[in-house]
C-alpha cells in the first residue's frame, strides 16, 4: 500500500505538468495521499496499534484468563488438525525451518500425546519435510500423521481436509479394522470432531471456516503473539514504528478484514 500511495501521488504531480490549469488541486490531493500513507504506515508500524486492535483477536480464546489454557480441559476428538503457516522447509538441504507459529505443531503434539486424537492432519506445503519431522521429534508416530499439502488459504484448508476425510484417507489411522476404509463409520459420519490447532489471532475465522464445511470444531488456540506484546510492558518506543509491530498489525488486519467479509459476504 506504502509502494501504491507513492505511485498515485507521482502519477498526480506528473498531471500536474500536463493540466497546468488544475496543477494546483492536483498538488493539493498529491499532498493529501503522501501526509495519508506516511501516516497510515506510522501507526501500521507502531506497538500501541497491536495493543489497540491485535489483542482482540485473541480473547476469546482465552482459558480461566490466561491466554494458552490447559489443554487437559478439551474434549477428544476423532482428529487433531494443524493448520499450516508455522513451519517453513530449505530447498537446498531439506531441513525444516521454525517460524513464529510453529507453537501450533508444539500444541498439537501435546494434544496428541494426552490422547486427545488417534491422528494429526498436518497442512501447508511440504509438510512431510517440514511438520512431521517436528511431530516426530515431540513424540507423534509416523502412522498418526496425515498430510494435506495443497491447501493455498485457510479455506481451502477447511473444504481440502473435509473432502479428504470423508474419502476415508487416514481413516484407517482412526482405528478402522476393515480392509476397506470407506466402511468406517466416520466415513458416512454427516460430521467430524475436530481439535483446530492454530494461532489465537486467526483462531476466529478459521473456526468460522471450518464449520461451514461440516466440522463439529473445538477450538484448541495457541501462539498468543499479541497478548505477549500486551504483557510487555508499555515503553516510549509502543509510539514509535519497527518491523516487528508492522508485521504483527499486519496479521491482525488482515483478520479483522477477513472476520467481517466472511461473516458479510458469504452465506
Amino acid at each position: 500500500m506504502l509502494f501504491i500511495g507513492f505511485a498515485v501521488a507521482w502519477l498526480l504531480r506528473m498531471l500536474c505538468l500536463r493540466f497546468e490549469t488544475h496543477a494546483k488541486s492536483l498538488t493539493r490531493v498529491s499532498n493529501v495521499v503522501v501526509a495519508f500513507i506516511l501516516v497510515f504506515t506510522w501507526v501500521m508500524g507502531c506497538g500501541i496499534t497491536t495493543r489497540c486492535i491485535g489483542t482482540a483477536l485473541e480473547k476469546d480464546w482465552e482459558m480461566d484468563g490466561k491466554p494458552h489454557g490447559d489443554i487437559s480441559g478439551l474434549p477428544n476428538a476423532d482428529a487433531i488438525v494443524v493448520l499450516g503457516g508455522g513451519m517453513g522447509v530449505h530447498k537446498k538441504c531439506g531441513s525444516p525451518e521454525m517460524f513464529g507459529s510453529a507453537d501450533r505443531v508444539w500444541q498439537g503434539a501435546k494434544l496428541y500425546k494426552a490422547g486427545k486424537a488417534p491422528i494429526v492432519v498436518m497442512s501447508g506445503p511440504d509438510v512431510m519435510n517440514s511438520t512431521a519431522p517436528l511431530l516426530r521429534d515431540l513424540g507423534v508416530p509416523e502412522d498418526a500423521l496425515v498430510a494435506f499439502p495443497d491447501a493455498r488459504n485457510t479455506e481451502e484448508e477447511a473444504k481440502g481436509i473435509w473432502g479428504m476425510l470423508k474419502r476415508g484417507e487416514g481413516v484407517e489411522e482412526l482405528g478402522a479394522k476393515a480392509s476397506d476404509s470407506s466402511t468406517h463409520p466416520l466415513t458416512h459420519s454427516p460430521t467430524f470432531k475436530i481439535l483446530l490447532v492454530t494461532s489465537a489471532w486467526h483462531m476466529n475465522r478459521a473456526k468460522l471456516l471450518f464449520e461451514r464445511v461440516g466440522f463439529d470444531v473445538i477450538p484448541a488456540p495457541t501462539d498468543f503473539e499479541m497478548n505477549y506484546v500486551l504483557e510487555q510492558p508499555s515503553r516510549v518506543d509502543d509510539f514509535l514504528p519497527s518491523a516487528d509491530a508492522f508485521i504483527r498489525n499486519s496479521y491482525a488486519v488482515k483478520e479483522w478484514v477477513g472476520n467481517v467479509g466472511y461473516c458479510v459476504f458469504r452465506n
